[in-house]
């Protein structure tokens, strides 16, 4: 086979993807004299969610089809694959990543044996596989790490050992195989592997716990080519980013390259699990230059039993509270992420931990559902933890919503999802964050019941907007959607945020408390704290429920209010203010928000609203004394004196 026409596609949820895994196979592919003299190389990104992308698609005209599989985009591939065989009946078409590996049977039509898998890491894989193509006499049973149909009979060869010099892998980033001017999100790979061996997670029971690691030189030279390149978003790819005390030195590389050429604008990590002080020490480095506003912690569950079933036991709680207590001496926000609902968890489990988080001071929560993809050790547990699904509702996708456990009932798992969205609400975007802090430390109403009592006082309003929303997505299938919970913020914190401050103050007034005069003020401080999601929402914070707080003035971007004398003490409390208190305070709501722009797709907004609870820091209102001589100190704080 000669001067053959290889076409990578990797199919993204986001435009401008580097496609890195696409490069990393073209760089190995080319090590192979035979193929670089047989071979023409081109490398395709497209966002699945673009217009038109199935005609940029069917526009590639090749001989060898490379195709990255993941559990968003493989609704789409079996449907396309009929399409693309049609149209190139002589062409070889390879199929790898995550959802398909080891499901040769699933994805393969014994009657095209032009269509086989990749199992495991591709790299190798398919420069065997292509220089094989290129030899007289094909023979694809010598490629390790192939499924294939010969003669009707499925067929999988031996396994590819896995890579352990990662060095050995040419940087696509360095070789020049991509057009820095079509692409905006840069992966980064500095190790590969995880330690752990969490049964719903693809990462440790794909790599079986064993964590390789690029040279340092080379992590350093593609992080300087990106930023020389303005890459605006470094994807760091690591399981566990901050494990190796090296991943400081790194992180120190980024921060200077961002000061030396303005980019990257943003870094995204999946922060280490057990190395508080490690992590915590990353994120001030990454956040002193506005790379990172939210440091990420991936809990998953409080319940100790819990953490067993999913073999997670050896990540510490302590661990967190740790690295909580550090971020908060360091004045950096975090976010921690849970899942629900993992085998071994109740309902209440599942309260009782939230509460817990509550009172550990989390800056955010953001709550995942469990899904089940292809290749986690899940998968086979089905009957044992008598777990339901339900399937995404999204064509171009296949992943599978639990929705039932052995521990929760569909109705309970209904609940646990609608706590969760008021959990949104009134702690992450700061709704009743005074007011819950306040009540849970005095013992009157644990932070986890007035959530409960919350959500029982929607479901008597049920004509709310806010109640009406919460509804649909619980009631239809677009749970697992990453804008779901962007919808609350769109909805709390722009289309209906007056009605929504109606909504809270409705709710408090059934609690019989509001006799209680600081009670009342927490409220007001509540109301006016609330972020803003968009740059264009009108800032009218509590108007006309304020009864202790006085606004003063009205700025563009900001309001000048007045405290009474008695709470200037408690506010500054409240608010982490340095220096004296005092009863004249400037908030300003605007800073890194974008406009909410309704010629864009309603979706795309509330997928911005998603974004913005993983960096929470960068959009919560900053606080300062309206004294000119005062200065503004910090972003504000969330515990309350008690």
């Amino acid at each position: 086979m000669a001067n053959q026409r290889v076409a990578f596609i990797e199919l993204t949820v986001f435009s401008g993807v580097y496609p890195l895994a696409s490069g990393y196979m073209r760089g190995v592919a080319e090590q192979n004299p035979l193929i670089r003299e047989s071979c023409s190389f081109e490398i395709h990104s497209i966002c699945i969610n673009d217009d038109r992308f199935e005609d940029k698609l069917n526009k590639i005209d090749a001989d060898v089809y490379a195709i990255s599989c993941y559990v968003w985009n493989m609704g789409f591939v079996k449907r396309w694959l009929p399409t693309l065989t049609a149209r190139k009946p002589n062409a070889h078409i390879i199929l790898g990543g995550p959802q398909v590996m080891n499901h040769g049977a699933q994805y393969l039509d014994p009657g095209n044996e032009r269509v086989v898998l990749c199992n495991g890491e591709g790299e190798y894989t398919f420069a065997n596989y292509l220089a094989e193509l290129c030899s007289p006499q094909p023979d694809l049973g010598k490629v390790k790490g192939l499924s294939f149909y010969r003669n009707g009979e499925l067929i999988t060869t031996e396994p590819q050992a896995r890579i352990q010099d990662l060095n050995t892998v040419p940087s696509p980033y360095l070789e020049g195989y991509f057009d820095s001017e079509k692409y905006v999100w840069a992966p980064l790979e500095t190790n590969r592997g995880c330690p752990y061996q969490c049964t719903y997670c693809f990462w440790g029971a794909a790599t079986n716990s064993r964590v390789f690691k690029s040279d340092m030189d080379r992590v350093k030279a593609e992080i300087t080519w990106l930023s020389q390149h303005r890459a605006f978003y470094i994807f760091i790819t690591d399981a566990n980013f901050g494990m190796l005390t090296r991943d400081i030195e790194i992180a120190q590389h980024i921060a200077e390259c961002k000061r030396k050429y303005g980019y990257p604008l943003t870094i995204w990590l999946s922060a280490a699990k057990n190395s508080p002080d490690r992590v915590t020490q990353i994120t001030r480095i990454l956040s002193q230059e506005g790379l990172i506003s939210t440091q990420p912690v991936s809990l998953q569950t409080m319940d100790a039993n819990t953490l067993k079933s999913v073999k997670r036991g050896n990540i510490k709680e302590s661990a967190y509270l740790s690295l909580q207590e550090e971020l908060h001496r360091s004045k950096l926000s975090s976010f921690v992420e849970m899942i629900w609902p993992l085998p071994g968890e109740t309902l209440e489990t599942f309260r009782e931990g939230i509460g817990k988080l509550c009172s550990y001071d989390a800056d955010a929560i953001l709550i995942h559902h469990l899904l089940l993809i292809n290749n986690v050790p899940m998968n086979s547990q089905r009957e044992e933890f008598k777990l339901e699904v339900s399937n995404d509702e999204d064509p171009n996708s296949e992943a599978q919503v639990v929705v039932a456990t052995k521990d929760v009932t569909r109705e309970e798992y209904k609940e646990g999802v609608r706590f969760g969205y008021h959990l949104t609400s009134l702690y992450s975007l700061r709704a009743l964050r005074f007011v819950g802090r306040y009540l849970d430390k005095q013992g009157r109403l644990a932070f986890k019941d007035l959530i409960s009592s919350f959500s029982e006082y929607c479901k008597r309003n049920p004509d709310h907007p806010y109640t009406q929303y919460i509804t649909s997505v619980i009631d239809g299938t677009s749970q697992s959607k990453f804008s779901a919970n962007g919808g609350i913020f769109h909805v709390t914190l722009h289309e209906f945020r007056r009605e929504f401050d109606q909504l809270l103050f409705g709710f408090i007034q059934t609690l019989g408390m509001m006799n209680d005069e600081l009670l009342e003020f927490l409220f007001e401080m509540d109301l006016l704290n609330r972020p803003h999601v968009y740059s264009n929402t009108p800032i009218n914070n509590g108007e006309g429920l304020l009864k202790h707080v006085t606004v003063v003035s009205k700025e563009k971007d900001a309001i000048v209010l007045r405290v009474p004398e008695k709470y200037a003490q408690l506010t500054s409390e409240l608010l982490g203010l340095e220096g004296a208190p005092s009863t004249s305070l400037r908030v300003k709501y605007r800073g890194t928000q974008m406009p909410f722009m309704a010629n864009k797709p309603y979706e795309d907004n509330l997928s911005y609203c998603e974004a913005k609870l993983h960096k929470m820091g960068s959009i919560l209102p900053v606080w300062e004394s309206a004294v000119p001589s005062r200065t503004p100190v910090r972003r504000p704080q969330v515990a309350v004196a008690g």
